[in-house]
């Protein structure tokens, strides 16, 4: 196993090549700062981490309990860099999947994690509302909003090439950010279909679910047309979304599942949604994964408390995990975002009210055809 903190890892970081400018295809060191912002008027804070492409060897930093490895607020690569937005899933934070970002970062992305904070380990008082979606996706937008206006980040990105990876939750609100209209078709039948001992289906739960589909439909798009690609890591709330819920959808999508997930399978959700979009989506199912296995590695501190999160698998299935995970992250993000060649037009959020008579089709993106059928099993 990788171990953060260990001299091994920090040595195998700094091997890292260093690239040239703007370069999104080779290795560079990881660069780490925090940012942060609270918004008096609509109550909002942000605690933003963010992974870059620098030019400073890494070292350990303690943000206990994690170990991490970057260099701390090192000089940045020259050029602009594709930015990354990352959300975690509803037991996570903003330091969750640090080993990930921290190697998207050498491979030459901008990689920005937010802790979302009605809906994380700290606090969950949003789980399984409308607003659980519609606050994620206004701490998204509004993490964009403050990387591009930040005078120690602003100049390093280039604002055409963004992409968003969500995990669980933060896949669900990723759908949206991309044009998904949650309409619950999937709802009324799912937990007949699974029994009460679904997540989704204790009483709690189904309760505030009820209510979540009693809210829609939308009457504004959560779209935010400045995001470019889309991954959905072992998505949950596939029963939120229907055939039609992917009319408005125009981003190109990676759905990735892990196949041991007992929160959201994925042949109730990631396959499910992969149905729902009729072959537009690159997917594939990281093969032993549950949903703890795509967290960094736990620090010692937290391997006794925590076991079900940072014991599921054992660490050498956890970093062969990673590994999985990490290329078909680096593949989808280089294809879309690692040059202006592949970039898809997104158009600007529809007018739910005055909808038109007639959808444009969303574009299929380009997808090589060596691709098209690759699966991680």
């Amino acid at each position: 196993m990788f171990r953060y903190g260990s001299a091994l890892l920090l040595l195998l970081f700094s091997c890292f090549v260093i690239a040239g400018p703007t370069s999104a295809a080779e290795f560079h060191q990881p660069g780490f700062r925090t940012l942060g912002q609270w918004r008096a008027e609509d109550r909002l804070r942000l605690d933003v981490n963010v992974w870059y492409p620098s030019v400073r060897s890494p070292r350990v930093l303690n943000y206990s309990p994690w170990e991490i490895v970057a260099a701390l607020e090192g000089k940045p690569v020259e050029g602009r860099f594709p930015l990354l937005l990352l959300s975690h899933d509803s037991d996570g934070t903003r330091f969750s999947y640090h080993d990930t970002a921290a190697r998207l970062a050498s491979r030459g992305f901008v990689v920005a994690a937010v802790t979302h904070p009605s809906d994380s380990m700290y606090n969950m008082d949003s789980l399984f509302t409308l607003a659980q979606f519609r606050s994620r996706a206004s701490e998204l937008s509004a993490t964009l909003d403050l990387l591009l206006e930040s005078p120690q980040m602003a100049q390093g990105i280039d604002r055409n090439r963004v992409g968003i990876i969500g995990f669980g939750a933060g896949a669900a609100a990723a759908l949206l950010l991309g044009g998904a209209l949650p309409d619950c078709a999937g709802w009324p039948d799912y937990c007949g279909r699974v029994g009460s001992g679904d997540g989704y289906c204790n009483p709690w739960a189904k309760n505030r679910i009820d209510r979540l589909c009693a809210g829609l439909p939308l009457a504004a798009s959560l779209a935010d047309p400045r995001i470019k690609a889309i991954a959905a890591v072992a998505p949950g709330y596939g029963m939120l979304f229907g055939k039609d819920s992917f009319r408005y959808f125009y981003p190109p999508l990676l759905l990735i599942g892990a196949e041991n997930d007992r929160i959201n399978p994925p042949a109730l959700h990631a396959d499910a949604l992969d149905a729902l979009l009729n072959g537009r989506a690159r997917h594939a199912t990281l093969k032993n994964a549950d949903a703890a296995a795509l967290v960094a590695p736990c620090p010692e501190s937290l391997k006794d408390e925590l076991p079900e999160l940072c014991r599921s698998v054992s660490s050498a299935g956890r970093n062969a995990i990673h590994q999985q995970l990490y290329g078909l992250l680096s593949d989808f993000f280089l294809y879309y975002l690692g040059s202006d060649k592949n970039l898809p037009l997104i158009p600007a959020p529809p007018d739910l009210i005055k909808q038109e008579a007639t959808v444009p089709p969303p574009p299929s993106a380009p997808v090589p055809e060596k691709r098209r059928q690759r699966r991680s099993r």
